[in-house]
């Protein structure tokens, strides 16, 4: 689809950076903030051009530069495109994050009055005077099925470790072999679940890098709170898939808690949710899709709340720990 909506891109030939990063960091932000969606076609050189007063041949450089980055594809005849790739998956993940602190920054900055390209031209010629003392993030790949929360361990390896985290998933190792060994070649830490660390450890025994096995477990609260159910009572137990479910579900039975009659269901099987939701007395779902069911069924839908292992949490700082030192 071509974009129709206003693009709210400026060029300041006051500002200290030249009006090519200007505009191609810019873009990047309407990208990484799904202002612009992958699919979405931009203006021409011409039309940009036109609109912020420049010569065709700076937004032309651009785009090159964006295209390079893997971001966009351009298609002579046709336009420049917004790719659906990992390029743009990472950007958006990566600028989500930064707009949280940018905002906030911007916020106290306002505060105490202090002009914002003031503040953020000396903030970037203060980072290049500490540049040397800086450390790398910690490199972390995480290898997850598609069908488990992989989410709730991709943040709290971030929260645990303040790392880049990459997921590979385990149905994609077969069909993309090459492109896995590369990132785990590149990978400070590799580190996978107790659901597939035999596998993952069997599959790259030949790198000789040590594979870090985390665990989750069931919040007590949730524990004490099903204790109470009637027995018979129909709980269902959701995920992204039914692996998934069957994992929270497992849990629960461990627990010693069996005067409940448990299903497990995903969400990627629609004629299965929509069948478990309108038979169960409770339904329980992973973070992962939380909000999308409690829209659905408000008064059956609750949190299922998992918590790292505390050996999990431990190992994972001392990770941490090592890199810094």
């Amino acid at each position: 689809m071509r974009i129709d909506k206003e693009l709210l891109v400026k060029a300041d030939s006051k500002l200290n950076f030249s009006v090519n990063t200007q505009l191609k960091e810019q873009i990047k932000w309407l990208i990484g903030l799904g202002r612009i969606a992958p699919g979405d076609m931009l203006p021409s050189a011409n039309q940009m051009a036109d609109l912020l007063g420049l010569n065709r041949n700076t937004v032309n450089l651009v785009y090159t530069q964006l295209r390079d980055e893997g971001l966009l594809a351009m298609h002579k005849g046709r336009g420049t495109q917004v790719l659906n790739n990992d390029h743009v998956s990472e950007l958006r993940n990566s600028r989500e994050k930064m707009q949280q602190l940018v905002v906030k920054t911007i916020e106290e900055a306002a505060a105490m009055r202090i002009p914002l390209t003031d503040f953020f031209t000396a903030g970037l010629a203060y980072v290049l005077l500490n540049e040397s003392e800086s450390i790398e993030p910690l490199r972390v790949v995480l290898i997850e099925c598609k069908e488990h929360d992989h989410l709730f361990y991709r943040q709290q390896i971030e929260r645990m470790t303040n790392g880049e985290v990459t997921t590979v998933f385990v149905e994609d190792l077969s069909s993309a072999e090459g492109k896995a060994l590369q990132i785990m070649e590149q990978s400070d830490v590799i580190v996978t679940t107790l659901n597939h660390a035999e596998e993952v450890k069997q599959r790259f025994a030949s790198m000789k890098k040590a594979v870090h096995v985390i665990g989750a477990t069931i919040g007590m609260p949730l524990l004490v709170e099903l204790s109470k159910f009637k027995p018979g009572s129909k709980v269902s137990f959701v995920c992204l898939g039914k692996a998934g479910g069957q994992w929270m579900a497992r849990n629960v039975l461990d627990a010693g808690l069996e005067h409940i009659e448990s299903h497990a269901v995903g969400c990627d099987n629609r004629a299965q949710l929509e069948k478990a939701i309108q038979q169960s007395d409770k339904v329980y779902a992973s973070a992962a899709v939380y909000d999308e069911l409690k829209e659905i069924a408000p008064d059956k839908v609750e949190l299922y709340p998992m918590v790292l292992e505390r050996s999990s949490a431990n190992m994972l700082e001392e990770l941490s720990k090592r890199h810094k030192h």
